[in-house]
């Protein structure tokens, strides 16, 4: 079955199921507690990404995406696996298109940010034959 792409609009149900993604993540990248859902909410409702979307299959959700204006893309799946990870790369690939080169700013491709001890994710990747292009450390 076709993964769908519902944008983020965002509207009550949107924030509930973002929410909902949120706290059941096992992998962070971007924060140590979860906010409240007001924090959360006035996030959603600031929408910061060039594009955002919840992820469906057989109508269950599967996760998120978006798409910074680095072109990083913040990959979220409840359950990876690699035959969704692929129908999704395939879908953005064939749907949308990095921003340009900015030279020492932004990378002219999509990347995808794993946080290190996702090595579910990691291994997923590397099967897809994916470069892997950095290791980041917090100081």
């Amino acid at each position: 079955m076709t993964i769908i792409f519902e944008k983020i609009i965002p509207n009550k149900s949107q924030q509930e199921k973002l929410y909902l993604l949120l706290k059941n993540k096992e992998y962070s990248i971007s924060h140590n507690k979860i906010p409240s859902p007001e924090e959360h909410k006035k996030f959603v409702l600031e929408n910061p990404y060039i594009e955002w979307y919840l992820l469906y299959k057989d109508n269950n959700l599967l996760g998120s995406i978006y798409f910074h204006t680095d072109n990083s893309i913040g990959l979220n799946l409840s359950q990876p696996n690699k035959d969704d990870v692929l129908e999704i790369i395939t879908l953005v690939k064939k749907n949308h298109y990095p921003l340009p080169p900015i030279k020492s700013l932004r990378r002219g491709e999509f990347f995808i940010n794993i946080p290190s001890n996702d090595l579910n994710m990691i291994q997923i990747l590397k099967q897809l034959n994916k470069k892997e292009i950095q290791h980041s450390f917090t100081i």
